[in-house]
């Protein structure tokens, strides 16, 4: 069952979904031209250090999308609860 949500933007587990695709990613195209795995790169410092920055800007742009969102429904732009429907 999916419940409403009330803020602009993607969640916070979808935000973390798509940085977890995008470091896959990265990590296969370093690993095909380097002849290493996946897995080794994604353990990397490099990998390893842009994870942790990445998670820093989730919870930026989490603060954004709410900051918007009370900024839309305070100017009446948009109303409570009238988000759409999470999947």
């Amino acid at each position: 069952m999916s419940e409403p949500f009330d803020m602009l933007g993607m969640r916070e587990d979808e935000l973390y979904r798509y940085l977890t695709d995008l470091l896959h990613e990265e990590a296969a195209e370093a690993a095909a031209l380097k002849g290493t795995t996946v897995d080794e790169e994604l353990e990397s410092a490099g990998f390893t250090a842009a994870e942790a920055a990445s998670t820093y800007a989730i919870k930026l742009i989490l603060a954004n999308n709410a900051f918007v969102t009370r900024q839309l429904l305070d100017l009446g732009i948009i109303a409570p609860g009238s988000g759409a429907e999470a999947e």
